[in-house]
């Protein structure tokens, strides 16, 4: 396991990959002195960018699941690598500088030198073991299991950046789905455990969830949903969460947690 990685293994009942990958603001000395920001405009592009305290849902969780998910965090920024990208040009981000490394900002300000030489270094150093990790998660519970679910947790910002379509509805959950690895029951399961937040849209204003490459349209034993959840229904200002609201949302994820542990021990 990488040591960027934090891992904690499910019971051996449960299916479920709790898949956390934009949390961490943290970027090694070594790849901060290569972006191009001054430290304020860094941390405003942090405040953008982070999916801040979706670590924090992620553990409230599991103070209410009946069985454990495997958990995988992110330890490092995205400013780092996304992991959640294809690490080659089939990546339409690529388009607008924020591909698995990022030279462009929210704004779409220079991040990093254009075109960037240390781009291989990076996924090489980071991106492909961070992947190995996850793919060897989904490994381990179709091992255990039979099947694997991961339930990628995300947050996104009240007002869009940039470079997204700012027309579309920003709801207070975004459902990402795919049309192989999410099953009709998954996403109602996901609706009706965050049923409280009243907003839910599926894929909109982000689509797609995400599967380890080594699955990905290959193998309908892996199951998974996005769940990108609005920051001001649970944060205070970019970053300050409010405990009783991220308390709320994890409860709302044991929920679903275990609805999918259930399920999976029913098929």
């Amino acid at each position: 396991m990488h040591s960027t990685v934090a891992f904690t293994r499910a019971d051996d009942r449960s299916p479920v990959i709790v898949h956390v990958p934009h949390s961490s603001r943290f970027i090694p000395p070594e790849i901060r002195a290569d972006l191009v920001l001054d430290d304020d405009e860094l941390a405003a592009e942090l405040d953008e960018a982070t999916d801040t305290a979706t670590a924090e849902i992620a553990a409230a969780a599991l103070d209410h699941v009946r069985w454990r998910p495997t958990v995988v965090i992110n330890k490092l920024s995205r400013l780092v690598i996304d992991p959640e990208r294809f690490p080659d040009d089939s990546e339409p981000a690529n388009a607008f500088g924020r591909g698995a490394v990022y030279t462009r900002t929210c704004s779409g300000a220079p991040l990093r030198a254009e075109p960037y030489p240390h781009t291989t270094a990076l996924l090489d150093a980071y991106f492909r073991p961070y992947a190995d990790t996850v793919t060897d998660a989904v490994a381990d519970r179709l091992a255990a299991c039979g099947r694997a679910v991961v339930i990628d947790l995300h947050s996104y910002p009240q007002k869009p950046s940039a470079f997204e379509d700012p027309t579309a509805e920003r709801p207070a959950l975004c459902i990402g789905t795919d049309t192989v690895h999410t099953p009709d029951w998954l996403a109602t399961a996901t609706r009706g455990s965050f049923a409280s937040l009243g907003e839910i849209a599926a894929n909109a204003p982000y689509a797609g969830t995400y599967v380890p490459l080594r699955y990905y349209g290959r193998d309908d034993r892996v199951s998974s949903v996005m769940i990108e959840l609005r920051r001001d229904t649970y944060l205070a200002d970019p970053r300050t969460p409010r405990p009783d609201r991220v308390a709320h949302l994890g409860r709302a994820l044991a929920a679903l947690i275990d609805a999918v542990t259930e399920r999976a021990a029913d098929v």
